[in-house]
């Protein structure tokens, strides 16, 4: 009997781990399946701050503060008033604070779309500005972190937030946020 009362008990010892076992397991894959979402949500509502060096007159920098999608959406163009040294260091500090805000196994490509020719202010330089066929629409490219590896599951999800006047003169353009994450 008493046997028997042990087996009985070893026996519901390992279909309760295993039931915890498969539950873990079942939780990790809905955070996986989550995990783009959870970046985006993060590039819409965490706010950082980036300050870059100028040379301008009475100010040896500029800082600005807000969300990281505003910021990779600034970064896109040209923050204004810049010229293009001063517009890669900016660059270089956003990809940075994006870089370290969000850690590995994410990539964000986020591209700037305006309907139209692009504006005097932002030429064409080093290949990021890629006319649509026909003509129509010019668009500006960044990309942060690498590519996922080919054999992992990736999730993604898309930001889009409002052109501005300051990048575009019209704000008729979109930057447009894909995240991918794995």
């Amino acid at each position: 009997m008493t046997s028997t009362v042990l087996d009985v008990t070893v026996m519901l010892l390992c279909v309760s781990a295993s039931v915890v076992a498969l539950g873990a397991v079942e939780s990790d894959s809905e955070t996986e399946r989550d995990a783009a979402a959870d970046v985006a949500d993060r590039l819409a509502t965490e706010t950082a701050t980036v300050s870059y060096e100028v040379n301008d007159g009475d100010h040896d920098s500029r800082t600005v503060h807000a969300t990281l999608a505003e910021l990779l959406a600034t970064a896109v163009g040209r923050p204004p008033g810049t010229d293009g040294e001063i517009r890669d260091r900016f660059r270089s500090r956003v990809i940075e604070r994006v870089t370290d805000a969000l850690g590995g196994r994410t990539r964000v490509d986020v591209r700037y779309e305006s309907d139209g020719s692009p504006p005097a202010e932002l030429p064409a330089r080093d290949g990021e500005f890629h006319p649509r066929p026909g003509g129509e629409t010019a668009a500006w490219t960044l990309t942060v972190g690498s590519e996922p590896p080919a054999s992992t599951d990736v999730t993604a999800a898309v930001l889009t937030h409002p052109g501005s006047k300051r990048t575009d003169g019209s704000g008729q353009g979109r930057v447009r946020i894909v995240v991918r994450a794995w």
